[in-house]
Parts: C-alpha cells; structure tokens; sequence
C-alpha cells in the first residue's frame, strides 16, 4: 500500500513539473516577444536616426551585440531573462526549481526503498530456507540434543523463525506437534507474541491473537479479551477466535458482554473452531436470554446444530421473542431437534405471524414474516400426522404465499392417511392458481 502511495505521488508530482514548466516557458516565450516588441518601439520612436558620419561606428556596435550575446553562458543568459522577467513568471520559476527538487528527491527515494525491499526480500527467502532446513533437522534429531538457530536473537529473523515453526506446526500432530510447541516456550518466542497484541497496528495485533492461539498460551486471554468489543471487525473476529480455543472452562464465555452484533461470518468462524478443536459445550440455554439478539440467534442455531434436545423448552420459549428474526430460527431448531410435541407451538408461531398486519414501509419486517410461516410449515413436514391435516385444511384456506402454499400441498400429500382424501375434497373448491398447485403435486407424486 506504501509503494502504490509513493508511486502515486510521482506520477502527480511529474504531470505538475510539466504543467508548470510548459506555464513558464509560455510566460517566458509571451516575456521575450514582449520585450522585443517595446524595444523595437522604443528604437523608432525616441532613438535619433544616425549620421551619415556615424553609420559606420552604428553598424559595428550592431554587429557586436550578437557577438557579446553568445559569449554569455547559458546560465548567465537564463540570470539575465531572470532579472528581467515580471513577478509572476519569477515566481514560477521558483515553484518549478523546487518542483524539480522534490522530484529528483522522491526518484532517489524509490530506487533506493525498492533497493532496500529487494534486498530484505532476498534476505528473508534465504534465511526461511535456512529455517526450514534447521527446523526439519531438529525434529528428526534426538531429544536432548543441544541445538542453535541461526541468527535467532535478530528481530526480524525472530518473526520469521515463528512463522516457519507455526506453519510447521500446524500440519503436525502428535509428538512433533509437542516438540515445536516446546522449542516456542523455550526460545521464549511467546513473548515476541504478546508484544504484538499490544502493537499499534491492526494486522501485527491480529496476528498475534493467532500465535498466542495456536500455541496455547493461556496467559494471554486476559489481553486478548480486551479486544471483543473493539471497533475494528477483524480485530473482533480474531479474538473470538483466540478466546474459544483458549478458554478451556468457558468456550464462549466472551458471548456474555459483547455489545456488537454478531455477524453471519463471525457466526461460521466460531462455529468451525468449535469443531475443528472438538470443543464441547453442554448447553447453549445461558445466551438464549441475551439483551443481544444475534448472541440469541447464535446459541439457538447451535442448539440445534448439535442436537441439544434438553434445550427443547428454552428454544419454544424464543417462539414468543419480539425480534422476527429470532422467532424464524426458532422454528428451524424446533424442526432440527425433531421433538413430537413441536407441532403446537409450531401451528401457533404460523398463526400468530399470519395474524400480523403486514407493513408497507417495511419491506424486510413482511419479508420476515413470510419465513417464518414458511418455516413453521416447512418444521411440520417431519412430524405431522392425520391430527394434523384440520390445520393444514386451514393454511390451504387462508394462506396467499404461493411457496408456502406449494409446500403446505406437499406436506398433506404424504400424510397417510386422509392427505391425499383432502386434497380432493380442497381442489374441488379451490382457485385457479392452487387447483394447478395440487395437479403439479400429484402429477410428481405419481412419477
């Protein structure tokens, strides 16, 4: 990002020298023809005209200031159209001087930061290798063997020592994965990692938090907790992360005082490190009361992710939350976990969304009240019976989403029996549009 900054900056820095430098020699070219002209004026006009006896020493004092002129120097002669140019073209030549300056300066700048970072890089290429090859030779050696790291007290080479040891680490198991892990508390590299949460910059932080995580180093949650409610996203994320997979007693305790919303991708991202460590969690019941509704929608999608039957009362209880949103995934977990008695809880969500009035400035509260409908019904699929089929009678009646319409259709054909007896008995009364809907389902049921 610097080098494109840099390189910016050049490139405006040159088209202002030519602009300006163009604007002189124009003013200068404007100066000069100007000059000419008073001169020549001047010359008629108040110049007496030479006697017959002096046309002699005229012609010769005429011919000798040419001849003066190209004795001058060059800058002598740039000196004297100087001196005798206006304020404004004097001043340009000022800003062009200090223009050409700034950019020989800026040119030596970049060549010689691109000869720096060339050199680093190769550097850094070279000293990996030898990193790699060392730490290749440390794990296939014997255990109590004394050992020595090229370079290792060097900052710069400290960072990519860890690096190569993380990466290294990180495709091990087992004993190797113990023995790297060791060398990093040995060579007390763990602290290099702390020092980088308490850098100023967001990505060092950040990666520190992966360090600290990855090694386990437990001490270090404290630091890393300070950052959950932090402004920056990234930042957040990491440190949820971190906070998961270091805090053995209380996985997602950190869920308890956040105070931004929890994004979809946060949500996967934990989610994943859950599984990833095999980190279990008996019950998701303490955050399905939170004053934060996407910690509420987190902890019910994960109570039916991992089955937690036992929740079953805490998620029917959600059916009656203020937020549409959570009531939608409420009804999603209720048909994960698959719980017989869901039935009524579910007929009474779909009726009691249905009952809401629909707002016409608000296009995502009405769009949140079709899934919910369409996800009451879509939870019944798998537990309805024949004491089902007066509600769902009812839905065919009084429902105008044509999607939930097609799935309520679908869900009565396979109850057995009296599913397909009403459809029957329904087509015979109904519109066009659900008349092709019940065609439709039959016509697939039969193929």
């Amino acid at each position: 990002m610097k080098k494109l900054t840099t390189m910016t900056k050049g490139k405006v820095s040159i088209k202002i020298f030519l602009a300006i430098t163009g604007l002189l020699l124009a003013s200068f070219q404007v100066s000069a023809m100007a000059d000419t002209a008073i001169e020549t004026s001047n010359e008629s006009i108040i110049s007496p005209m030479p006697e017959i006896g002096e046309s002699g020493s005229a012609i010769l004092a005429i011919a000798e200031e040419p001849e003066a002129s190209e004795n001058l120097s060059l800058w002598q002669k740039f000196e004297n159209r100087y001196h005798q140019a206006g304020l404004k073209v004097k001043i340009l030549v000022v800003i062009v001087i200090y223009l050409l300056f700034s950019l020989i300066l800026l040119l030596l700048y970049i060549l010689i930061n691109r000869t720096i970072k060339t050199r680093e890089r190769k550097q850094a290429s070279e000293i990996k290798g030898i990193y790699q090859d060392e730490l290749t030779s440390f794990l296939f050696g014997e255990e109590n063997q004394t050992f020595e790291f090229t370079g290792i007290n060097h900052e710069i080479n400290r960072d990519i020592f860890i690096n190569e040891l993380l990466s290294l680490h990180n495709n091990l198991y087992g004993e190797a994965a113990t023995r790297l892990r060791d060398l990093y508390f040995n060579l007390e590299l763990y602290k290099d990692s702390l020092r980088k949460v308490n850098y100023r910059k967001w990505n060092l932080k950040a990666k520190g938090f992966r360090e600290l995580a990855q090694m386990d180093v437990k001490d270090a949650n404290r630091d890393i907790a300070r950052y959950i409610n932090s402004r920056d996203g990234i930042l957040r994320m990491e440190s949820q992360l971190a906070l998961v997979k270091l805090n053995e007693e209380d996985p997602l305790g950190f869920l308890d005082n956040l105070k931004y919303e929890l994004t979809e991708w946060e949500q996967v991202n934990i989610h994943n490190t859950l599984d990833y460590h095999q980190i279990h969690i008996e019950s998701f019941d303490r955050w399905m009361t939170s004053e934060n509704h996407s910690v509420v929608i987190f902890a019910t999608r994960l109570t039916g992710l991992y089955k937690h039957i036992h929740s079953w009362p805490q998620v029917l209880s959600l059916l009656e939350h203020e937020n549409p949103k959570v009531r939608q995934v409420a009804v999603k977990t209720l048909d994960m976990l698959e719980v017989a008695e869901n039935a009524g809880p579910l007929k009474d969500i779909y009726q009691q969304d249905q009952r809401l009035e629909e707002k016409n400035d608000d296009a995502f509260y009405n769009l949140n009240m079709d899934r919910n409908r369409m996800a009451a019904i879509e939870a019944m699929a798998s537990i309805a019976t024949p004491a089902d089929l007066t509600f769902m009678e009812q839905v065919l009646k009084t429902e105008k989403d044509f999607k939930i319409l097609k799935r309520a259709v679908a869900i009565i054909a396979g109850i057995t029996p009296g599913g397909p007896e009403l459809l029957d008995q329904v087509f015979e009364r109904a519109d066009p549009e659900l008349r092709k809907i019940i065609e439709i389902t039959k016509q697939t049921a039969a193929q």
